[in-house]
């Protein structure tokens, strides 16, 4: 309304949207929305075909974008069939391929492993330098600043903060005022009342070191390690609980592709509450399709136990919750699934209010579900299947396209239900989720595998999952340096005031 936009030289009131289209690039956070073709290379070739490119050019285009973000060799593949990490790139291939001079990705790591997302910041960087590209990343992903000379925080559409990354990701109070996670390292040390407040493991293990040895009067060196005295014990085990879902021997392969799952076996107790991790396209999606039954394995059997003498209820939560919304009002979405199941009028009503009480959109029954935000849609999804009073929920990727808050929510609702008795069995990227909320982790690579055990155990194995292509949390990092492992920023300051004036001299690699 005033003012005015200028990219690349060039004022947007005074050409179109289409004549940008060789200047600016954009990865829109629903990245779906812009897949469209039947083919992998055809996805990629969309663009610089319709600006007219030489077709050799093209094709050579087509070859680099795809190996720039790992998908190389995924050619004659349908997009339909890909990971949603692997869906992600194909989307962000498209967009290299057209050579912009300014590329826009709007929130870029939201379905993609902890490993996938260094190389593609990596590559993103590389690319930079080498073609001249301005880069803009948009979302709340703090690994996105590590590769930025700069940073601008927003808030209601004013400047909050604005200059150098090793400035602003150290004002810990302003991303809090925003409702921003705060980077992990700085955050720990500020609560812990320091004033420097370290960026790197390197500079946090030597401060931590540092503050222990204030309190004990010592000067300690980088060999020496925190006892680990008092490691803390929560999920250190797992209750042997009766198995309620299991895949047994299972072989699975889509149409016209290699098998992802080899016969393979997995089971799940009563009661649990399980995280799966792996990297993209490990089948970590598939494997909740087929515990759900809306895939059947070619060999073996996936086998659901009879509790009360009745078969075992699920209920799954897609990715996506828009592909399971559809009704016009909020609650008729809940009732769809109870009215199915030919209960009477009062128990469909009865169980949907208390299904929205649950999540919290009592408030919002009488709207339309696209008239949610992406959280409350999630929410609404979940709710939906709470109607249906299922023993099992299966939560694919339950906080994609989330902000912080939102993923607290409902990863509170996720253990919630969990404590009323629900098993819970979520696939998440998520590391902080995984280690602050799941008692079990599970983790999958190329269909097979890898690690299943309590949380604490399987985030202590840091070189079989950077094997993975996963990271632990910072907090895990750090407190494995020290000697002992907290999962949470609040184990971490509770076992340094606990313990942190007992010392041991260790030598190196103890």
């Amino acid at each position: 309304m005033r003012g005015k936009v200028e990219v690349d030289g060039v004022l947007t009131h005074d050409c179109r949207p289409r004549q940008l289209a060789g200047r600016v690039g954009i990865l829109f956070q629903d990245f779906e929305a812009q897949l469209f073709c039947t083919r992998v290379d055809q996805e990629v070739a969309f663009g610089p075909e319709n600006m007219e490119i030489d077709r050799n050019q093209m094709q050579r285009r087509v070859k680099e974008a795809l190996s720039l973000v790992g998908l190389n060799g995924l050619e004659d593949r349908d997009p339909a069939t890909l990971s949603g990490g692997q869906k992600q790139l194909l989307a962000l291939a498209a967009v290299f391929a057209l050579k912009p001079r300014l590329l826009v990705l709007d929130e870029p790591t939201s379905d993609l492993d902890p490993m996938r997302v260094e190389e593609l910041l990596s590559a993103l960087e590389r690319l930079s330098q080498r073609q001249d590209l301005t880069l803009m990343l948009l979302g709340e992903d703090l690994r996105l600043a590590r590769h930025c000379s700069r940073i601008v925080l927003l808030a209601r559409g004013k400047v909050l903060a604005d200059g150098p990354q090793a400035q602003v990701l150290r004002q810990v109070e302003i991303f809090r005022r925003l409702g921003l996670p705060p980077p992990e390292l700085p955050a720990l040390f500020y609560d812990l009342g320091q004033s420097h407040l370290p960026l790197t493991l390197v500079e946090a293990e030597a401060q931590a070191l540092a503050l222990v040895g204030e309190a004990t009067g010592r000067v300690l060196t980088a060999p020496e390690k925190i006892v680990s005295l008092g490691t803390p014990a929560k999920n250190s085990a797992l209750v042997t609980a009766p198995e309620v879902l299991a895949l047994r021997r299972v072989t699975f392969a889509y149409p016209g592709t290699a098998p992802i799952f080899k016969n393979f076996s997995l089971s799940f107790g009563q009661g649990e509450l399980t995280a799966i991790l792996g990297p993209n396209g490990s089948g970590k999606t598939t494997l909740l399709k087929l515990l759900r039954g809306l895939l059947k394995p070619q060999a073996g059997e996936v086998w659901a136990a009879s509790l009360n003498g009745q078969p075992l209820r699920i209920g799954f939560v897609f990715q996506n919750p828009d592909y399971q919304l559809f009704a016009e009002q909020v609650w008729e979405e809940v009732a769809f699934g109870p009215r199915n199941l030919d209960l009477d009028p009062e128990e469909v009503n009865q169980r949907v209010e208390a299904a929205l009480r649950r999540v919290h959109l009592w408030e919002h029954a009488a709207d339309d579900p696209f008239s949610l935000t992406k959280g409350q849609r999630q929410r609404l999804a979940v709710a939906a299947v709470l109607a249906l009073a299922p023993q099992v929920i299966i939560l694919d990727e339950p906080t994609t396209g989330l902000d912080r808050r939102e993923q607290q929510d409902l990863l509170d609702l996720a253990k919630e239900l969990n404590d009323q008795g629900h098993t819970i069995i979520m696939v998440t990227h998520t590391m902080w989720a995984a280690a602050t909320y799941a008692r079990r982790l599970i983790i999958l690579r190329d269909g097979r595998l890898i690690l299943d055990g309590p949380t604490r155990e399987v985030l202590a194995q840091e070189e079989t999952l950077a094997q993975c292509r996963l990271t632990p949390p910072a907090v895990v990092q750090l407190s494995r340096r020290l000697g002992f492992t907290a999962l949470t920023p609040e184990e971490f300051r509770q076992h340094i005031e606990r313990h942190g004036k007992e010392i041991v001299g260790a030598g190196p690699g103890t």
